[in-house]
């Protein structure tokens, strides 16, 4: 799991779901289905001031942009 400042965790499931997930109330915001179990951590990073959230699962490398 991974939870930002900005009040969203992160988490990937065995069912191969990488979710979005509101950190106050539990929520589903967002979800995307990596087509395998997701067991590795989930990273942040920032380019450009841009953040990013990516996940890691049967060698596949997924990245996505936040809204800004």
């Amino acid at each position: 799991m991974l939870a930002t400042a900005g009040g969203v965790v992160f988490a990937g499931s065995a069912e191969g779901d990488f979710l979005a997930l509101d950190a106050r109330t539990g929520k589903q915001l967002w979800h995307f289905n990596a087509g395998a179990e997701v067991t590795s951590s989930p990273m942040s990073y920032a380019v450009n001031g841009r953040q990013y959230v990516a996940i890691s699962t049967a060698g596949v490398v997924y990245s996505f942009a936040l809204p800004q």
